[in-house]
């Protein structure tokens, strides 16, 4: 019997062909970012998702009218004002005060789950563009990596500083993690994650929930209540195994979150076929809730950034 790996290595840290101590010292956000290829066509789709609400905070075009004034080199076409126009013979725009600030809240699910198979890559990726786009576009960033239980707090600082010193802990977390300091295996808890959230992130601004969805209990009630004060989006990082078992014969499958193990014949077309029919529902029956209670949702996997 083949029993199903845990974790696979994460290529692109292998790439940058470093010692484990110069990587960690060395690889900032930066220059992590230089390794993805920002022109997939999913991350320009979350770009063009998150840059609108943001840019119109960040250059002067918010909810409050200021005043009408000459048309300059830059300014958004669609501000500009017909009707003085049409008085003055001269183009004129409407100018609106900005927001003063847009903070970002990350909260990242960091269980056994989510380390598992090909989700990785895919998972490191996201993560690193998520702050690397929030940093330029917020003002300030903070959030927490949660499992079982808040794992780590990283309070609401200037973004380009902040978003650093999360992302260099998520690389050491998983420096860690190859080094078998495991996480204890239990449930996800998103529930203490989105409470922490709530009692702790007042000023409305944008969360980002990184998550495979995987073994969650009682958190349909708390993300609704957070989703009334704040925008949540949300990214769901997969695997092909979690929707369709691969064909080995017998396996043992660990489940990565409760280490629970079964004995399973994958060549089995009746246990194929109700897998990827339960997967599939309760696939279905989360991207309708998100969507019902007014959280944008996306599923991200490895082939998004091949």
């Amino acid at each position: 019997m083949k029993e199903q790996m845990k974790y696979k290595n994460w290529s692109l840290l292998k790439n940058l062909a470093l010692t484990e101590h110069e990587t960690k010292r060395q690889c900032s956000l930066k220059e992590f970012i230089r390794q993805i290829d920002l022109n997939k066509s999913k991350l320009k789709k979350i770009e063009s998702l998150l840059a609108g609400p943001f840019q119109s905070t960040k250059v002067g075009t918010g909810f409050d009218f200021n005043e009408i004034r000459e048309y300059k080199m830059g300014d958004d076409l669609r501000h500009i004002s017909w009707s003085t126009t049409a008085k003055t013979g001269t183009l004129h725009t409407k100018e609106y005060f900005a927001e003063k600030e847009i903070t970002s809240y990350f909260l990242v699910d960091i269980s056994n789950s989510m380390l598992c198979g090909n989700k990785l890559d895919s998972f490191v990726q996201l993560f690193a563009f998520l702050l690397n786009l929030s940093s330029r576009l917020s003002e300030k960033i903070g959030g927490v990596f949660f499992s079982h239980d808040i794992n780590y707090i990283f309070p609401i600082e200037h973004a380009n500083t902040q978003a650093n010193i999360i992302f260099q802990t998520f690389i050491n977390f998983i420096y860690d993690i190859n080094k078998k300091v495991s996480i204890p295996s239990t449930c996800t808890n998103l529930y203490k994650a989105l409470e922490f959230t709530q009692k702790h992130f007042h000023k409305k601004g944008f969360v980002y929930l990184i998550s495979d969805f995987i073994n969650l209990t009682n958190w349909e009630k708390s993300i609704f209540q957070t989703s009334q004060k704040q925008n949540i989006y949300s990214f769901q990082i997969y695997d092909s195994i979690d929707f369709q078992l691969p064909k080995n014969g017998y396996v043992t499958i660990i489940d990565p979150e409760t280490n629970q193990r079964c004995i399973v014949n994958t060549d089995n077309k009746l246990i194929q076929e109700s897998y990827y029919k339960t997967m599939i529902q309760r696939q279905e029956e989360l991207k309708s809730f998100l969507k019902k209670i007014g959280v944008h949702h996306m599923a991200i996997e490895k082939s998004d950034f091949e």
